[in-house]
């Protein structure tokens, strides 16, 4: 009888876990489709489009919904379930959906000129990107939903959002409510890149 090496048993255990992790999300994935869309781009108010999010920071996130470090009560429930190769397996998911698309409708002018001031004045792009289409840690912003938008900017605000992100706390903290409504805006409604 013929032995495998170790580095062939090893590649024979990382192609089976990651089958495994495959078959193990299934059942999940119609869960977060249900909320965050087929095609990564939701339908559901407050509900982030996950389109254009790169694996390594979905994989971030899904790490802080199971540990309870950031806080929404159904990820938190979904996330409690899910084991180490069911989170990479959605992190990979999420990978591969398309960018949401270009709203429908131009933004409100004056709202667009100042938002554009306000991405300048905060420095926003110096993370996000200078099409605001995030990176390797940072999420993308354009195109995102407008109401999910304002509630993450007012959670960093209020201090009830931190995990890697304690940056945005200091961010956020100058700029006013009437700002934060027009950095939403302005973000959720950027013409097509």
């Amino acid at each position: 009888m013929r032995q495998l090496s170790f580095g062939m048993a090893i590649l024979i255990a990382m192609v089976c876990t990651s089958v495994a992790a495959q078959e193990g999300f299934q059942e999940l994935k119609e869960q977060c489709i249900a909320c965050h869309g087929e095609a990564g781009h939701s339908e559901i108010p407050e509900s982030p489009s996950l389109g254009g999010i790169d694996d390594y920071y979905a994989l971030l996130q899904l790490v802080a919904f199971r540990s309870g470090n950031r806080k929404a009560d159904v990820m938190n429930e979904i996330a409690a379930g899910m084991s180490d190769n069911d989170l990479r397996a959605a992190a990979a998911w999420i990978d591969g959906l398309p960018r949401p698309p270009a709203p429908d409708a131009a933004g409100d002018p004056e709202k667009m000129k100042r938002g554009a001031e306000l991405i300048a004045q905060n420095h926003c792009s110096g993370c996000h990107g200078a099409d605001l289409l995030g990176g390797h840690q940072m999420p993308p912003l354009r195109h995102q939903r407008e109401d999910y938008l304002l509630n993450a900017l007012h959670d960093y605000k209020a201090e009830r959002r931190f995990g890697d992100r304690a940056a945005m706390v200091e961010v956020v903290q100058t700029i006013s409510d009437e700002d934060l409504e027009i950095l939403a805006h302005y973000m959720a409604h950027l013409p097509a890149k």
